[in-house]
């Protein structure tokens, strides 16, 4: 006859107590990752200070975090996931460096540097395609802590430039690898007296913050939801983040600021169509038609006034942008066929076109990239498109989807010709895994809409998850 027996085995006495170490060590091991999801969101968006290396590059704290947080990709599946960006763009680089090497044409240990520098930014993307399907909330609660830091300090810089003509925390804007704003602080304070945080100018910072002011803005209006939902006070503390980053777009006068706004406004309409009728709607409606939109016109006109021609310092003129685009151009298609295929060479494109019209460099990230790597790198330009679209598609075309690539397109194409700011990555690598982190709010009335004997959890074309409160309270 069998029977258990009551009397547990010393093995089973011995491994009893390992299952609640385990489930400590597992929840100490995700607070960590935790924790460096938020470091890095923060400091990714604060490029000073950082550590020179050479007279014209530099690694900033975010080149640190995302080295360390970046290694397991070499270690998982890379099927289904877009972690093959990351080896494209850096494959076009590689071979207009090996141009440069076998045909000449440039200083091939500037092309070198070059590659390192992209390799190292690069890779920023990598980060939100590792974590941001579980750790979505740490690192937009870290982006939205280095927004409120570049409000608070684009503040005290305004107040500084227009009551002492003076340059607050100059000691602080240390990496070479963007113009000197240690060099230009008087002519800044003095004369351009438009704030930018800790950035190294207006356009770099309206586009590294302006894609997140959009998010925020659509989260606060319930057009987009995260699929972990957040609590209250990082709601609040992402309204102040988009409330501030927007007031210093405004403030720096950027020609990036038309674009947001013309988002901004598409958002308040669709919130309008959507709204309730009731007191508070009307109150919300009469105060941004009185107060808010009238200042936004105002302030949108006049940063478009002072933005197109001009001799500002630096990449602020837009008559020096298109030129410095249309020149590079022009160089590309004009050269041999060597040049049109693999490009001017990755580095070259800067000392080429200073040599010829005293421009310092092409104002623009993308253009730039392929005026450097030519038709190979049109190509891999052409395919990151290609998925972002496939994305696009999987979200059913949403329209926040579609207003922060926009906004995040026309900054890389047309206003910052910085690659190593690391925003630039982290939006590229977030759009990539939209649909794992975020989902279209439907509002009551598409809801209510459904076919009888249909829920929101059997309609194929409904996002399947509980509507936001503002939606179901009475």
């Amino acid at each position: 006859m069998l029977a258990p027996l009551k009397q547990r085995l010393p093995f089973e006495i011995r491994q009893e107590p390992v299952r609640p170490l385990l489930e400590v060590r597992d929840r100490v091991r995700d607070a960590g990752v935790a924790l460096m999801c938020g470091l890095l969101g923060f400091f990714c968006f604060m490029p000073y200070p950082a550590l020179p290396v050479g007279s014209s590059s530099a690694i900033q704290i975010g080149n640190v975090l995302t080295l360390l947080m970046a290694a397991p990709v070499l270690m998982m599946s890379w099927k289904g996931r877009g972690f093959y960006i990351y080896p494209l763009i850096l494959g076009a680089v590689l071979l207009s460096v090996l141009k440069v090497a076998v045909m000449g044409g440039g200083d091939l240990g500037v092309s070198f540097k070059a590659t390192m520098v992209w390799m190292l930014v690069a890779m920023s993307l990598l980060v939100p395609q590792l974590y941001a399907r579980v750790y979505s909330l740490e690192i937009l609660t870290g982006i939205a802590a280095a927004t409120l830091v570049h409000t608070v300090v684009g503040l005290v810089q305004f107040y500084y430039f227009s009551t002492s003509g003076e340059f607050p925390l100059a000691g602080l804007y240390v990496n070479p690898s963007f113009l000197s704003v240690q060099d230009h602080a008087a002519t800044i304070a003095r004369y351009t007296q438009r704030p930018f945080g800790i950035f190294p100018e207006p356009s770099a910072m309206s586009s590294s913050l302006a894609p997140w002011v959009i998010f925020w803005a659509a989260e606060l209006c319930g057009l987009i939801r995260l699929k972990r939902e957040p609590a209250v006070w990082l709601r609040r503390m992402w309204t102040a983040a988009g409330v501030g980053g927007l007031c210093l777009i405004i403030m720096s006068q950027s020609g990036h600021a038309a674009v947001t706004l013309a988002a901004l406004l598409v958002f308040a309409i669709t919130w309008f169509v959507r709204s309730r009728a009731t007191r508070q709607t009307y109150a919300v409606i009469a105060l941004g038609m009185v107060v808010v939109l009238p200042l936004v016109l105002w302030f949108a006109a006049m940063a478009l006034s002072t933005r197109v021609g001009g001799g500002e310092m630096g990449n602020s003129s837009w008559e020096e942008r298109s030129s410095s685009m249309r020149i590079g151009f022009f160089m590309l298609i004009e050269g041999d066929v060597p040049r049109l295929i693999f490009g001017m060479g990755t580095g070259m494109m800067s000392p080429a076109l200073q040599s010829v019209s005293g421009i310092d460099a092409v104002f623009s990230v993308v253009l730039n990239y392929i005026y450097e790597t030519g038709l190979i790198g049109l190509a891999v330009v052409l395919c990151i498109s290609h998925l972002v679209i496939k994305v696009w598609k999987k979200t059913r075309f949403d329209m926040v989807f579609a207003a922060f690539g926009l906004v995040w397109l026309v900054g890389i194409t047309i206003t910052t010709s910085y690659e190593q700011l690391l925003p630039l990555w982290i939006a590229l690598g977030w759009l990539t895994v939209w649909p794992d982190v975020c989902e279209v709010a439907m509002p009551r009335a598409a809801v209510s809409g459904l076919p009888a004997g249909r829920s929101v959890e059997s309609n194929t074309r409904v996002a399947a998850v509980e509507l936001p409160k503002r939606w179901t309270e009475q």
